[in-house]
């Protein structure tokens, strides 16, 4: 009976505690790039709804600078989903500052419109900025 023990073939307590040992190592190591997939993810979350806060707000000034709107060079607080918040509020996570300057390069009723955007987190945000030429209605 002793000789059909030895030849049985299988783990050993041995080669088992091994491969616990390895398997923890390598779910410790993924633990730790967790962390840099969530900041990652919320790095990226930012950037889209600042991207199209940023389109929209520029879209919404050249439309009110066509109809004769002044845009004050003025500094306005949204929330995540892009309503405006007072920036005193805790909801307030986006930034949006308008900068509107008529270069001397171009023609005179010209305006130079930059937005920029920017949350939490970021040093400088993102921003852009349009040519707007009014024309008189027809």
């Amino acid at each position: 009976m002793s000789k059909h023990l030895r030849t049985e073939k299988g783990l050993s307590i041995v080669e088992c505690v091994i491969a616990l040992l390895l398997s923890a190592g390598a779910v410790i190591s993924l633990m730790e790039m967790q962390s840099m997939a969530w900041r990652g993810a919320g790095k990226s979350d930012y950037l889209g709804r600042a991207q199209a806060l940023l389109q929209r707000e520029l879209e919404i000034c050249e439309y009110k600078i066509l109809r004769g709107i002044n845009i004050p060079a003025d500094t306005k607080c949204m929330d995540k989903y892009g309503n405006d918040v007072d920036c005193r509020s805790n909801n307030a996570v986006f930034t949006v500052n308008y900068l509107q300057t008529k270069p001397v390069s171009i023609p005179a009723n010209t305006r130079l419109l930059n937005v920029k955007v920017k949350w939490p987190g970021s040093s400088n945000g993102i921003s852009s900025s349009v040519i707007i030429l009014p024309q008189s209605d027809y």
